[in-house]
C-alpha cells in the first residue's frame, strides 16, 4: 500500500467486492492509516483522504459492484422460477415487491446500504440485480453511497492510527454477525418451507 498508493486502494477494494471473506472495513481504514500522515491537520488529511482513498476507493467499489448485479440481474430470476416451489414465492411477487422499492424508496435504501459501513456490499449488488434495479439510478446511488462509505472508514483509519487494525476488527465482526443472521434466518425459511412442502406433498 505504501509503495503503490491509489492503485493498491482499488485493486484491494476491486477483490474484496467479488471474495466476500476479505474484511471491507480493513482495506480503506489500512489506507487511511498508512497513506495518510498523522501529523496532518484535519482539513489537509479530509483533501488527501478525498484523493488518495475515496477516490478510487469509490471507482472500485462501483465497477466492482457490476459482478455480483449483473449475475443475478440475468440469473437470479432462473433461480427463484427453478425453487419457487421450495420457496414459496414465485417470480410475480418478486415483481410487486420491487414495484414496491421504485422511486424515492428504491434510491434511498440503496445509498444507505452503499454508505452504512457494516452492511455488507456484496449482497447489496446481489439484491439490486435481482430486483432489477435499472443500471443507471444502480451506477448513481451506488457511487454516491460509496464515496460516504469511503470518506467515513478512510477517516477513522487516518484518526485511529496504529490502532485501525483493532477498530476494523470491530466493523468487520460486526458486519459478519449480520452476514452470518442473514444467513440463518434464510436457512431457518428454507428448512421450514421445505418441511411444508414435503407434508403437503
Amino acid at each position: 500500500m505504501r509503495a503503490h498508493g491509489q492503485l493498491s486502494v482499488f485493486i484491494g477494494v476491486m477483490i474484496e467486492q467479488v471474495i466476500v471473506p476479505i474484511p471491507s472495513p480493513m482495506i480503506i481504514m489500512g489506507a487511511g492509516a498508512i497513506l495518510i500522515s498523522p501529523e496532518l491537520s484535519i482539513l489537509n488529511a479530509f483533501l488527501q483522504i478525498l484523493w488518495l482513498i475515496v477516490l478510487p476507493g469509490t471507482i472500485a467499489s462501483t465497477l466492482g459492484s457490476y459482478i455480483g448485479y449483473t449475475i443475478s440481474y440475468y440469473g437470479g430470476k432462473a433461480l427463484v422460477i427453478r425453487f419457487q416451489r421450495f420457496l414459496d414465492v414465485d417470480w410475480n411477487q418478486i415483481e410487486r415487491l420491487e414495484r414496491r422499492f421504485q422511486g424515492k424508496k428504491e434510491a434511498w435504501s440503496l445509498f444507505l446500504a452503499r454508505a452504512i459501513p457494516v452492511f455488507p456490499i456484496s449482497l447489496v449488488s446481489i439484491f439490486s440485480g435481482l430486483f432489477h434495479i435499472p443500471i443507471r439510478p444502480f451506477t448513481l446511488y451506488t457511487f454516491l453511497g460509496s464515496i460516504f462509505r469511503c470518506l467515513f472508514l478512510g477517516f477513522v483509519g487516518w484518526w485511529a492510527g496504529a490502532t485501525y487494525e483493532k477498530v476494523a476488527g470491530h466493523l468487520d465482526s460486526l458486519e459478519t454477525i449480520i452476514s452470518i443472521l442473514m444467513l440463518i434466518a434464510m436457512g431457518g425459511i428454507l428448512g421450514y418451507l421445505y418441511y411444508k412442502f414435503r407434508r403437503q406433498g
